[in-house]
């Protein structure tokens, strides 16, 4: 079978190492070149035909790649099967649906888009034109959640009666952030610190333990002004830039299997045990400890810092070993991408398991159900 020939929307032109636009070559770039035989980028669209035309020289492309100014002409190559889309949340919207209506598959990074409403016309729209969708949730594909997630199955800790979360968001900074990046920290932008750090873990959390039957929500801002540096010049352009977007989110609740829930995120500089997630799923027969660096939830990190522990009964527990025997393609591709690149195999595979517009959209409404609960009105 040939290679999947994909439209890339949002190739940054240049490979320095500076976090704006910069998870478009760190996770999707580097996914796609570790996949050579799945994957082949055939056209690029960036804000200008000029800039399109430098990705392509800056990253090696071959000179076959058609350069695109918009959306739409690249939605409109018939070479194009895949339409990737690695921006800035807000443009999601409106650069995914000229693909979905000329019927490409599309793959958008999470989130979906910047409201739930944008995110039902998407879906609806992709689902009328039948093609096959994906979103960047790729924390899913994790061998430390498909390990729980093999364990959960297999019944070894009985029913789940309780689910605890302790997790920090520490590797983020606290009390400065970068020019050009002011949207993270608006809470109705929708990319930000609860709909982006939390939002992928909690994902994984009811990829696991099922949906909330009821759910409440505590949110604060407890840095209400950040200090904005341009990261070209190291100086301060702005004191006190304000911030409305929570960092410390409290989540309570009841699950559909009728077990009990509580999410706790914080914002220390840095963890006090260095742990940044630790997550406890309680059985009748027994327990799961999960615990990680300090860092993001869905790429990954390094193997022997993240921990599944497994209690049954009375007996010592155990640690349990994963991913240890994977021999895929994607494992080889490097960290942060490596998740990424599991996503995109399973989507390669057509039978794997593969995370739709209707899956983000769940996380999306999850996510403005909490935010509603305790006062933060969402979009």
């Amino acid at each position: 079978m040939p290679p999947t020939r994909v439209g890339f929307i949002g190739l940054k032109p240049s490979t320095d190492g500076s976090l704006l636009g910069s998870w478009g070559v760190r996770g999707h770039l580097r996914s796609i070149q570790g996949l050579p035989s799945l994957y082949e980028i055939v056209a690029i669209a960036n804000s200008t035909v000029e800039s399109s035309q430098k990705s392509i020289e800056v990253h090696k492309l071959p000179t076959t790649t058609n350069a695109y100014g918009n959306a739409e002409d690249l939605a409109a190559d018939p070479n194009v099967e895949l339409v990737v889309i690695s921006v800035e949340v807000r443009k999601h919207y409106e650069l995914a649906m000229p693909a979905l209506k000329h019927k490409k598959d599309v793959f958008v990074e999470w989130p979906m888009a910047a409201s739930v409403k944008e995110a039902e016309e998407l879906t609806k729209v992709a689902k009328e034109n039948g093609v096959r969708t994906m979103v960047g949730l790729q924390g899913r594909y994790d061998p430390l959640v498909q390990k729980v997630r093999e364990i959960l199955a297999e019944g070894k800790i009985g029913k789940i009666m309780s689910s605890t979360v302790t997790a920090c968001s520490s590797v983020l900074p606290v009390e400065t952030w970068l020019k050009d990046l002011e949207f993270y920290l608006d809470f109705n932008s929708g990319g930000n610190e609860y709909t982006i750090f939390m939002g992928h873990f909690l994902d994984s959390f009811t990829y696991l333990l099922g949906d909330f039957a009821s759910v409440h929500g505590l949110l604060a801002s407890q840095y209400p002004t950040v200090i904005i540096i341009d990261p070209a010049t190291g100086q301060i352009v702005n004191p006190a830039y304000p911030k409305t977007a929570p960092e410390h989110i409290f989540i309570t609740g009841t699950l559909e299997s009728s077990a009990v829930a509580s999410l706790a995120f914080r914002k220390p500089k840095s963890a006090a045990d260095r742990v940044g997630f630790r997550w406890y799923i309680t059985g009748t027969e027994g327990e799961i400890a999960i615990t990680t660096e300090e860092g993001s939830w869905q790429g990954g990190g390094i193997r022997e810092k993240r921990k599944i522990s497994l209690k049954v009964g009375k007996a010592d527990s155990v640690d349990v070993g994963f991913g240890k025997d994977d021999t895929t393609l994607a494992e080889k591709v490097a960290f942060p991408a490596t998740n990424t690149a599991r996503q995109y195999e399973a989507f390669a595979a057509r039978d794997g398991e593969v995370i739709t517009f209707e899956d983000a959209l769940r996380n999306h409404r999850l996510l403005q159900r909490i935010a509603n609960s305790s006062g933060w009105e969402m979009m």
